[in-house]
């Protein structure tokens, strides 16, 4: 069975989400794998610094996650929309 449809700017957009989320996470993971020490544990330079840093990986990992499920309910509902 060949699934036949073309691609909306709806579909678009949620790809454009879907990678962008894709891109937040594994740059934040990144960060977090050159930060960390021989013993596992994350180092950071003084108290503030962790805790400004860990705040804004935690607010873009929910941002990131926002995007890959928007992206992919926008996919999913386009491609039943167009049938």
């Amino acid at each position: 069975m060949i699934l036949a449809f073309s691609i909306t700017s709806v579909m678009v957009y949620g790809a454009i989400l879907l990678a962008l989320g894709l891109a937040f996470r594994v740059f934040v993971g990144k960060l977090r794998f050159n930060r960390r020490g021989y013993g596992g544990a994350q180092h950071y330079n003084s108290y503030f610094s962790a805790i400004l840093t860990s705040t804004g990986e935690g607010l873009l990992m929910i941002i990131s996650a926002l995007a890959i499920v928007s992206g992919i309910i926008l996919i999913v509902l386009e491609l039943f929309n167009s049938r």
